[in-house]
Formats: structure tokens, C-alpha cells, sequence
């Protein structure tokens, strides 16, 4: 497919997409439906307005797969959207049904049901006069969506339903009940038909085609960079489960899988396979790594071993994303390391760790520390750009899987154009500012790792009751702004932090130096009872700074 035809983009109608005999595919793999209540209220108030202010509506982008007659497409995304609005539409048909059942305008209400059967719900070729559904869905809502709802039949065993089947049922009863409430009074069959125009006229989709998944994919990635969120991971489903063909029971295990791998984790899922497959093929940037999954995962047995992986790999994603999982129970000293890589946000170490874990598992812990510090060091404190880490870090990857790296040494050497120098180190950390508002926890781990130099102690910054004090106010008085003039350059600086119990940081707020001194004395952290400055200027937060960068070389420090 040409990139012009990705531009090729059009803005039909609800009633435009369904003309001319075009039908609609549900992808066989995609998710089921899902939507409950609060969408379905808020089409409903967007189908009311559009009917009583007789102006369009916007109902977002729909990503179709065309097929060469162009009468045929696949949903790639807009699945719920028009799932709903033909539950809608039936509804409304069964209005106008038990309208005519109840001898009111019978033969008028039956001709019109079946007219918007006709227009919204049923296809008929033209050379073999077979009538089809308009839109059919994915495999686990097909049925009931084309045998139960469509035929306006009750389900024998609502109780035995899916949940997915459930919502349809619900989502059918709640529209109609709205529809009966508004116009079933007065079997009011004008004011419905103007109501089911509008839909047809009013409802505006963008619509984008598409010839192949990959063109699709890439759909996906400009539009999600735009802030628009799509189904990239019912994509990458769809592609790896069309390579099981037609064996049911290799679908129904691939099922169970990739419900593990995804559970609570559908929107993370490209980034858990891009960690993947960066660990073991390299760097591949986002909108390369649908066409290289496509390129590698062809037979029934690739797509078999990729999700076999990803689901072990799944369990130690969520692990390292979370320091209580009980996979550290193993490791318990992980915790520590975990807690902070998640804390400095730096996914760009998960391809090493992914592959540590399998190679390197006695070390494990090591390898963890090793990322720790290294991050801190270049991130946190250095701000440096995170392109070379992700590089330096899937070349460590590869090397691990390849036998080349086997000890936490061996890791160090190969990162050491991530591991800041001692001089840099202290250097930068002289005048690093974190900001409180955006990143309390951040500044209460740097503090709470210089007071333990200090005290010898293992006080916990997740569970302490200590606060951050602020030595220059944050929002300073008169008298402090006389000595910080631009407090604004200042106020954030590591050097201007220290640990106060809750009750003395509420006491000694905007006081002088000379107040709030007294106060420090009598903390029970060393961080301020050890506050030896007088007066407190820039020169003095300059000094303090400096303390602290020292004592913060020596906590932050790799020696293998």
C-alpha cells in the first residue's frame, strides 16, 4: 500500500459507511466488546443533541482494512463504537416491532423496521440474493451477537452468558428502554425516525483504510503520538494469532496465554514486547518493531514459542515494576534496588534485566544495583540523555544472552560509558535541584540515604514520618526574600533540604535561621541536628551542597 493512500482519509457518515452493501469484520482475535454504561449514556446524549441542534457530531477515527472489492472491511479499531451503534439501532427496531405486535399503525411500524433492518443491518448481494449481517464480530461474540441479538430473541440462560455477551444484552435493553421512555407514550414512530436519521446523518467518523496490518501499525503509532488511544496491542494479537490458521484448539491455549501476559497490562503491552525483543534483537525503535515481530513470527510454531516467552517474561515485568511482588520473595534484597529503578524511571534497563534474570541469576541482585546506581547517577542527578543508556544497556543484554558478560564485573566493564565519574558525579550533584511538588518521594530517597551515611541507621524514606523541610521557605516572607532575592533559584537545590518530624516542620515554617536552628537541634534526625550554619545565604547552601555531593559519592558508588 502507498503512503498516499494512508493520507487517503475521508469523513463518511454512520449512515454512508453502511450503504452500497458494505459489511464489516470484527478481527476473529480482537478484544470482545467491553463497553458499559457511562459510554453508552454519553452516546446517548450525543445522539440526542445531534438530533434536537441538527448538527454533526465527531465520533473520532476508525482505522478500516479494505479488501480489493471495497464492499468487505476489517474493524482495526471503531469496533465498540459501531458494535454500540447497532445495538442502538436495534433497539429501535424493536420499538417499532412491539409497536406493530400491540396493533398500533401494524402494518406502517413493521414496514419501517424492517427498512432500518434493511439500511443499518442486513446485507443482500446483489447477484445471489443472499442476505448477510452488516457487521460481525470477533469469535467469542459472534454468535450470540448474530443468533440472539440480531433476531431479537432472549437469550435461554442469561445467567451462562460471557461478560462480553452480558454488556451486548445490556447495552441492547438499555437503549431500547431509553427509546421507549422517549417515544413510547405516544408509539411516537415520527419522532424515532428523526432520531435514527440524525444517527444516520449527523454522526461524522474519520475514517482511515488501510491495506495491511503493517500500514495499520503505523497508523496506530502517529495517531497515539497524538494523543489518540488505539488498539496497537489487539493488533499485534490479531497478527500472531492468524498464525495458528484454523487449529481451534492451539487458538484456545494461544487465549489463555495472552491473557496472562496482558492481564491489567493491555496499554503496556507494546512496551513489554519491545523490552523483549530489544534484549535479544538489539535496539529497535517503535515503528519498526511491528514489521520485525511480522518478519520473525511466520509459522504456527514461531508465533507458539514467542508467546511461551512473553509470558514467562511477563511475570518478571510486573515484578520489577513493583517491589512487593512475591517473585522477590526469592530475593528479597531486590526489593531495595527494584523500589528504585521504578522510582527513577528508567525502563531502559528492563532488556539487561530481562536477560539477567535468565543468565545471570545468582548475580541478580548485583545486576539490579549495578542499574541503581548507574541511573541515579546519569539520570537523576546527571540529566543526561537517555538514547546511549538504552544502547549501552541492550549491547549488555545481547552480550548476556551470548555468554560474553557471566559476572557483575564483567557488567560494569561493559557499562562504564554510563557510570559518571567520581568528579563528574560530585560535580553535578553541587547543583541539582529536584523539585518537591512534582517529586516529593525522589527528594525523601536522597535524603533519607544521606541520613543513614550519617547515623548509621536503616530508616525507610517509603515508610519514615519524617517531612521535607525546607530551609528557605518555600514560599518565603519579607525577611527571607531580603537575603534570597530570587528565592526561585534556590529554594529547590538539594542543599536547601533537610528531615524534620512532622509538628517541628509545622513550627518553624518561614522563621529565621537562627530559630529554626534551635528547632534542628533537637530532631532525632542527623541530617538537622547536626546543622552547624548560622546564617543561612547562598554561600552557605553552596557549602552545604558540597558537603553532601561528597557524601553522596560515597553512597552512590559501584567498586567490582
Amino acid at each position: 500500500m502507498t503512503s498516499s493512500l494512508l493520507l487517503n482519509t475521508a469523513t463518511p457518515t454512520f449512515g454512508e459507511l453502511f450503504t452500497n452493501g458494505r459489511t464489516f469484520a470484527v478481527p476473529r482475535f480482537q478484544r470482545n466488546y467491553k463497553w458499559d454504561e457511562d459510554q453508552w449514556e454519553d452516546l446517548w446524549q450525543d445522539l440526542i443533541a445531534a438530533a434536537q441542534n441538527d448538527k454533526e457530531h465527531y465520533m473520532g477515527a476508525i482505522v478500516l482494512k479494505t479488501h480489493e472489492t471495497r464492499k468487505h472491511f476489517e474493524v482495526i479499531d471503531g469496533q465498540q463504537r459501531l458494535v454500540t451503534l447497532t445495538l442502538f439501532v436495534l433497539g429501535a427496531v424493536q420499538c417499532l416491532e412491539t409497536w406493530a405486535t400491540n396493533g398500533h399503525d401494524e402494518a406502517a411500524n413493521n414496514e419501517r423496521a424492517q427498512l432500518y433492518r434493511g439500511r443499518f443491518l442486513r446485507a443482500k448481494d446483489a447477484a445471489s440474493l443472499v442476505e448477510t449481517s452488516r457487521l460481525e464480530l470477533n469469535r467469542n461474540d459472534a454468535a450470540f451477537f448474530k443468533s440472539t441479538l440480531l433476531q431479537l430473541r432472549k437469550p435461554v440462560a442469561p445467567t451462562r452468558l460471557r461478560e462480553s455477551e452480558k454488556l451486548m444484552l445490556r447495552a441492547f435493553n438499555y437503549f431500547e428502554t431509553k427509546l421507549q421512555d422517549r417515544f413510547g407514550a405516544g408509539h411516537d414512530a415520527a419522532g424515532l425516525s428523526h432520531l435514527l436519521d440524525a444517527v444516520s446523518d449527523k454522526l461524522l467518523f474519520i475514517q482511515i483504510l488501510v491495506s495491511d496490518e503493517m500500514d495499520a501499525y503505523t497508523v496506530f503509532e502517529t495517531l497515539n503520538a497524538r494523543g489518540t488511544q488505539l488498539t496497537v496491542t489487539d493488533l499485534l494479537k490479531n497478527y500472531l494469532f492468524s498464525r495458528f490458521g484454523l487449529d481451534e484448539n492451539a487458538i484456545d491455549v494461544a487465549e489463555d496465554q495472552w491473557n496472562r501476559i496482558t492481564s491489567n497490562r493491555e496499554k503496556e503491552f507494546p512496551k513489554l514486547l519491545r523490552h523483549y525483543w530489544n534484549s535479544h534483537h538489539g535496539v529497535t525503535r517503535p515503528p519498526r518493531l511491528f514489521k520485525e515481530v511480522r518478519e520473525s513470527v511466520k509459522k504456527h510454531d514461531d508465533a507458539t514459542s514467542l508467546l511461551d516467552e512473553l509470558e514467562l517474561v511477563s511475570v518478571l515485568y510486573s515484578a520489577l515494576r513493583n517491589p512487593d511482588d512475591e517473585l522477590w520473595l526469592e530475593a528479597p534484597a531486590a526489593r531495595k534496588h527494584v523500589a528504585e529503578i521504578a522510582l527513577f524511571n528508567v525502563p531502559q534497563c528492563y532488556p539487561l534485566l530481562f536477560a539477567a534474570w535468565k543468565h545471570m541469576r545468582a548475580d541478580f541482585v548485583a545486576v539490579l544495583r549495578i542499574c541503581s546506581v548507574i541511573s541515579f547517577r546519569y539520570i537523576v542527578i546527571g540529566k543526561l540523555n537517555t538514547q546511549p543508556m538504552e544502547r549501552a544497556y541492550v549491547d549488555a543484554a545481547q552480550k548476556v544472552r551470548q555468554g560474553a558478560i557471566a559476572t557483575a564485573a564483567q557488567l560494569l566493564a561493559s557499562l562504564r560509558s554510563l557510570y559518571v565519574s567520581d568528579e563528574q558525579f560530585e560535580a553535578d550533584f553541587e547543583l541539582a535541584k529536584i523539585q518537591t511538588p512534582n517529586n516529593r518521594e525522589l527528594v525523601r530517597y536522597v535524603l533519607f540515604a544521606i541520613e543513614n551515611q550519617l547515623s548509621g541507621n536503616q530508616r525507610s524514606y517509603q515508610n519514615d514520618g519524617a517531612t521535607v523541610e525546607h530551609i528557605l521557605p518555600e514560599n518565603p516572607d519579607e525577611g527571607w526574600t531580603a537575603v534570597f532575592p530570587d528565592a526561585g533559584m534556590d529554594v529547590y537545590r538539594l542543599g536547601n533540604y533537610t528531615l524534620l518530624e512532622a509538628g517541628a516542620n509545622r513550627r518553624v515554617d518561614r522563621l529565621p535561621i537562627g530559630d529554626k536552628k534551635i528547632e534542628y537541634a533537637k530532631s532525632g534526625y542527623k541530617l538537622s541536628s547536626s546543622f552547624g550554619w548560622n546564617k543561612w545565604t547562598r554561600s552557605q547552601l553552596n557549602e552545604r551542597q558540597s558537603w553532601m555531593a561528597k557524601t553522596a559519592t560515597a553512597i552512590w558508588r559501584l567498586n567490582y
